[in-house]
């Protein structure tokens, strides 16, 4: 789809979806597409006003304008963008005879493995409920584009995993359908990102696919609905259409409830990927073990099931005290995750590394720096 800039002094954009070959019937041109990965960047950026063309469904304009409402009042310094659309709803034009199953948003992480584990078990193969497809994204990730381009050894990590979540996902009746999108490689720094993107990306992806699916569940990220809490926890369903529903999945779910359920099903854990991948992991490893997330997640199965650890592929098989050292604290919804792991490493005999949390909070609560301090998403790189 083509930008153009009316307040920005910038040149035209253009952002695009690539989507693998089994979701050629499946993908429709649509106005809603367009508004959903339009309307942040206009935000970012301070435009005045959003024309789309072609005829955007009015239920989805307005949840659009809370939206935006919703993220500037957390965010004082953006202001919401007006709307000038045609609103008129048209029926979706079903180009596949295919049934339209449900779908989940995976990445092979803690909340969407959690997902999919809870949908397993509470519905059955015919209910409209149950999960028949996972979409796996690439281009998400702040590293995963270069001057517009795709990196390429970051691709190969992605298709490596996407081949990995396909044989995963086959055992349980899901296929895995891979979309690539420059939509993040278009915003300055991870922080305009985290401000105003929210779940608006991935329920892009959903209605771009809703010819061949009727629901896009994205799991939620394991920390509630309190203030603060990004993505914004009920964005989802202002996103949502007659045509395709959005929403979040588990949202009330802790993510250490989360692991202690993925620690339970070992076919989840040997696909586990939680590394927030700024330095690529080596030798063919699915986490680097050294990134802020890997640690947190490596304590959180060393806190519900210590042997669960030894079956997750991180490349170390226990966390040290050293390594908790490390961690900053400085990134809340990070850091929030921490103070319930203590009495339960405790109550493991792991009291180096409970007491090695106990420090790195009360440093961080006494604003001392940590003593080898970097920046929270750098944690175990250069």
């Amino acid at each position: 789809m083509h930008v153009t800039w009316e307040d920005r002094a910038a040149p035209d954009d253009t952002i695009w979806f690539d989507f693998s070959d089994d979701a050629d019937e499946d993908i429709l041109a649509s106005a809603d597409v367009s508004l959903l990965a339009a309307f942040p960047l206009a935000m970012w950026y301070g435009e005045r006003q959003l024309i789309v063309e072609g005829d955007v469904t009015p239920r989805l304009a307005d949840g659009v304008r809370a939206a935006m409402a919703l993220i500037a009042e957390r965010t004082p310094t953006l202001r919401p963008v007006t709307l000038a659309l045609t609103e008129r709803t048209h029926p979706v034009v079903e180009t596949s005879t295919r049934r339209r199953p449900a779908a989940l948003c995976m990445s092979g992480g803690v909340d969407a493995l959690s997902a999919l584990e809870e949908n397993l078990r509470t519905t059955t193969a015919p209910h409209s409920a149950r999960y028949g497809r996972g979409v796996f994204a690439f281009g998400l990730n702040s590293y995963d584009f270069h001057d517009g381009q795709p990196r390429t050894e970051r691709r190969v990590v992605f298709d490596a995993m996407a081949t990995r979540l396909e044989r995963f996902l086959g055992v349980y009746g899901l296929s895995l359908t891979r979309v690539t999108t420059n939509l993040r490689s278009l915003f300055p720094h991870f922080q305009a990102w985290w401000a105003v993107a929210h779940d608006t990306p991935l329920a892009a992806i959903g209605h771009a696919m809703r010819a061949g699916v009727h629901s896009l569940a994205i799991a939620s990220s394991g920390v509630g609905v309190g203030p603060g809490v990004t993505p914004l926890p009920l964005m989802g369903a202002l996103l949502a259409t007659p045509h395709l529903d959005v929403h979040a999945a588990q949202l009330m779910l802790s993510r250490l409830e989360k692991v202690r359920r993925i620690a339970a099903w070992p076919e989840a854990l040997s696909v586990l990927r939680v590394c927030l991948h700024i330095d690529l992991p080596s030798d063919g490893q699915i986490n680097c073990g050294r990134c802020e997330k890997c640690l947190r997640t490596m304590l959180q199965l060393l806190a519900v099931d210590s042997a669960a650890l030894s079956q997750a592929p991180f490349p170390s098989r226990d966390v040290s005290a050293a390594e908790i050292e490390q961690l900053s604290f400085d990134f809340s919804p990070a850091r929030n995750h921490y103070p319930p792991l203590v009495p339960l490493l405790a109550a493991r005999g792991r009291t180096d590394l409970s007491q090695a949390i106990e420090r790195a909070l009360a440093r961080w609560e006494r604003q001392e720096p940590a003593p080898d301090v970097r920046p929270w998403w750098r944690i175990g790189g250069p």
